[in-house]
């Protein structure tokens, strides 16, 4: 069987291409968002993050680290540091997996003090209530969609669920948010009001070209995908093997995957 990874955005071409070429990451890698609709959007944005710190502690519950020792990890380094041969090999897939849910930890909480710098920079409101939403008028509280991905961490994060189907999870939701804002920064210097790095022109003031973009489709959030996208490979090649077993595993990973890609696409505010 091919990489759990490679397999599942297989299962939903159509709406993952809709849930990361949405009309509004056009319009924001252009300067087309509006301050208000920028504050709106990164309220919810904002209070998603904040689900993703109790959605780590639930996966950091599942983890069960080896009682003992490996003899690689006994070993110490010919240069006298550290253990191990230093390149990670030597870990199992569990000290793996504590390592990746360490730096996602950290990262969000790294992403929640950013969110707070560049709407201070910019003047932009971090708990401006959705507008022309049935119910939700003046109010500022999580909205259906963002709602619901508070609720999928919660079940994902539960003890009915599998470690494999909560990093699978963890996973989608990181690699969608990344090609989406990867696909926005294709238009950073394409038709908009001036050049990415001015944003004088910019509805937003330049808060999206100049500071949210370039952070969320960079290198380095690549590479920490690849990283998730890496144990997920690996726990998977070990759990979803043949039989009804593995068969059933595959099914409910796929499953989370839709839910996902369905809440992604839905995430973004409408533009046109």
């Amino acid at each position: 069987m091919q990489n759990l990874t490679t397999h599942l955005p297989t299962t939903t071409p159509n709406s993952l291409h809709r849930a990361t070429t949405h009309p509004f990451l056009r319009r924001a890698g252009s300067g087309q968002i509006p301050k208000p609709l920028l504050s709106q959007w990164l309220s919810q944005d904002r209070l998603y993050a904040q689900s993703y710190v109790r959605f780590i502690g639930l996966l950091l519950a599942k983890v069960h680290l080896p009682t003992t020792p490996s003899p690689a990890n006994t070993k110490t380094n010919p240069n006298g540091k550290g253990k191990g041969n230093g390149n990670g090999n030597d870990k199992t897939i569990q000290e793996k997996i504590l390592d990746i849910l360490i730096s996602a930890l950290t990262n969000i909480r790294t992403e929640l003090a950013f969110f707070e710098d560049v709407a201070r920079e910019y003047e932009l409101d971090l708990k401006t209530p959705l507008a022309e939403l049935e119910g939700y008028e003046g109010k500022f509280s999580a909205g259906p969609i963002t709602q619901g991905y508070i609720d999928m961490f919660v079940s994902a994060g539960s003890s009915g669920t599998s470690l494999l189907e909560g990093l699978v999870v963890l996973w989608a939701t990181e690699v969608c948010y990344l090609r989406a804002w990867r696909g926005a920064a294709v238009y950073l210097n394409q038709g908009g009001p001036g050049p990415a790095g001015g944003g004088g022109d910019d509805m937003d003031g330049g808060a999206l070209r100049k500071r949210f973009i370039p952070n969320w489709a960079s290198e380095e959030f690549g590479v920490f995908v690849q990283e998730i996208g890496d144990v997920v490979d690996e726990l998977g090649a070990l759990e979803l093997q043949g039989g009804k077993d593995g068969e059933d595993a595959l099914a409910r990973c796929e499953r989370w995957w839709r839910q996902v890609v369905w809440l992604e696409e839905r995430f973004w505010p409408d533009v046109e």
